[in-house]
């Protein structure tokens, strides 16, 4: 049996994309994952070009030559095209794997889930991309979040950081997740995993939600990595 659902239509009924996904054989998958890979790339030189991420470097190359500040735009242009890989490639291998362990599910049908979720964060990043583009600025907090009203009463900096990675598609990625290993079908000639298959799949949700809360303990600690310092240090204090 095929699945010929329509990535990006679905992308807006995540329930009942859900139910679809657990079905059958999704056809011209490599092209889709492909096309996603590609599109997330495209995004990410995007973002890089206009400027997002790249703030803390730009006025330390200004202190150089234009040969200078020409090789290192040309430098984060490439670190931006291979985060972008690395970043898809976790939350598409990755994630499976780690989903696969907790959930007893196959690891290639969560592939197709994880194509999903990935297309999400895109979309995500697209929004945010888009608002700052138009606005002319840019806020190291997601519109998304709840990060910039955490920033209107908290000095935590790390908490801040932390709440800023709980977004509106975090949630919608747990449910669509969830939604997914309840409605995956098992062949019982194959998988046969019982009361023990059910019992995992009460506790998902709750393995869900922990580990987007560990994903945005792990990036908020990131965000405390001393970039700028380490920025002057190299192109300024000179090697």
């Amino acid at each position: 049996m095929y699945s010929t659902y329509g990535y990006w239509r679905s992308l807006v009924y995540p329930d009942r994309l859900a139910g679809e996904l657990g079905r059958g054989t999704v056809t011209q998958f490599k092209r889709r994952v492909l096309g996603v890979f590609i599109l997330g790339v495209i995004l990410f030189i995007l973002r890089g070009m206009w400027g997002m991420n790249t703030d803390t470097m730009t006025y330390i190359l200004a202190n150089g030559t234009l040969d200078d500040y020409t090789i290192g735009r040309y430098t984060a242009l490439l670190g931006s095209i291979l985060w972008s890989v690395l970043y898809m490639a976790f939350h598409f291998w990755g994630v499976a794997w780690i989903l696969s362990m907790i959930t007893n599910i196959p690891f290639k049908p969560l592939l197709k889930l994880q194509l999903v979720v990935v297309g999400l964060l895109l979309f995500e990043k697209l929004i945010n991309f888009l608002v700052f583009a138009i606005a002319g600025k840019v806020a190291t907090v997601s519109i998304l979040s709840f990060g910039p009203l955490a920033m209107t009463f908290l000095e935590n900096w790390y908490i801040i950081l932390f709440v800023n990675q709980l977004t509106i598609f975090s949630a919608l990625i747990v449910a669509v997740q969830y939604r997914f290993v309840s409605f995956y079908k098992i062949e019982a000639d194959e998988y046969d995993f019982g009361q023990a298959s059910n019992q995992v799949r009460k506790n998902t949700i709750w393995l869900l939600i922990a580990l987007q809360v560990a994903f945005a303990l792990i990036t908020a600690a990131i965000g405390f990595v001393p970039v700028e310092k380490m920025l002057n240090l190299l192109m300024i204090g000179g090697l």
